[in-house]
């Protein structure tokens, strides 16, 4: 019999170009229909990114993308069970999409009716 340790993921420090393509082209593609399994685990690091460093890369995404990645994020905190609370990316992409476009009342029945995280999208209340 043998023992695996665990050991922790660790946060992403940054995002480079080709690895934000890939998570958008994941973001973009990926059937959030269904439950999301392990092969999904790569995108982890980069959901644990620094509020501030997704503020940055905010600007630079269009609307579709704000979307998907809101709810790529949102879907695999679930199915995955990370508990990112107030640290989840989405309420960051959130903010900077309601800035874009506003309140937008099916996103956030979405992203409520496809998440357990009470922080989700808009963060916490203080």
């Amino acid at each position: 019999m043998t023992v695996d340790s665990w050991q922790p993921v660790q946060a992403a420090t940054q995002i480079q170009a080709p690895e934000l393509d890939k998570l958008l082209q994941c973001a973009l593609t990926t059937d959030l229909t269904l439950n999301l399994t392990s092969d999904f685990k790569w995108i982890q690091p980069f959901a644990m990114l620094d509020a501030k460093k997704w503020g940055v890369i905010c600007p630079s995404l269009d609307t579709e993308q704000l979307i998907a990645l809101i709810k790529l994020f949102c879907k695999a905190e679930k199915d995955l069970n990370w508990d990112l609370a107030d640290k989840s990316p989405v309420i960051v992409l959130f903010k900077h999409y309601r800035k874009q476009s506003g309140i937008d009342k099916p996103l956030v029945q979405w992203v409520k009716s496809n998440s357990d995280n009470k922080f989700l999208p808009f963060g916490p209340l203080l």
